[in-house]
């Protein structure tokens, strides 16, 4: 049992009254340890429940973020290769020349070594007084069914402009990696009108093999290297 002073005279009451005895004022129930473990509990249960809300909130806000956020990688994804140019001076003659080229090619069938590795690309060159196409090679392609000539071979085969094949006459000095056509401004036309080009050559000992070349930016590409060529930088 406890003393309590009552609120309205001051005298010390026994907490079991229920009432003061001198001024008859209610005396004020102490609360129990049982009631503020209770109330404690509530508050946190209270608690618990609003930060599971906040949690959850707060997922959705960032799964919506990454959403948006893959949608935008989805749209920013790289274009395919397109063609690039370059430039350059020989150092001995100071003569400028530059060069237009397109994304490597490989075999649409991967040929047998030592070939297995053989990749290509189209080449469009221009100085200010001419222009030249050629296939460039990362090694010197072995052909067959070619003619040898003065210091050079020369290979009949088909290329295939978009859907219309035609059949065009190539160049390649012995031992060279680079292959030429040897009508440039047909070529230089075809290349302009086409998304792509197919050429078929034939490897001693391989099956005919055929490389795809992508097109796309050809065009701009050529404009641009000959203006460079026409004012000579």
């Amino acid at each position: 049992m406890a003393l309590v002073k009552c609120k309205e005279c001051s005298e010390e009451v026994s907490t079991s009254a229920k009432a003061c005895p001198k001024c008859g004022a209610k005396v004020p129930k102490k609360t129990s340890l049982f009631t503020w473990l209770v109330v404690l509990l509530i508050i946190f249960i209270l608690y618990s429940a609003n930060q599971n809300r906040s949690s959850d909130k707060s997922l959705k806000i960032n799964t919506g973020i990454a959403t948006q956020n893959n949608e935008s990688l989805e749209v920013e994804t790289p274009s395919q290769p397109t063609w690039t140019t370059s430039i350059s001076t020989d150092e001995m003659t100071g003569k400028f020349s530059a060069h237009a080229t397109s994304p490597t090619a490989y075999p649409t069938k991967k040929m047998s070594f030592p070939y297995h590795n053989v990749y290509s690309w189209i080449g469009i060159g221009c100085d200010k007084n001419s222009q030249w196409v050629y296939f460039g090679f990362n090694s010197a392609p072995n052909l067959t069914k070619d003619q040898t000539k003065d210091g050079y071979s020369l290979t009949k085969t088909r290329i295939k402009w978009n859907n219309s094949v035609e059949n065009v006459s190539l160049t390649q000095d012995w031992g060279s990696k680079f292959i030429h056509f040897e009508n440039y401004s047909a070529a230089i036309s075809k290349i302009a009108a086409s998304n792509t080009a197919l050429l078929e050559l034939q490897w001693h000992g391989e099956q005919p093999t055929f490389f795809e070349f992508s097109l796309k930016g050809s065009s701009k590409a050529f404009a641009e290297i000959k203006s460079r060529c026409a004012q000579g930088k």
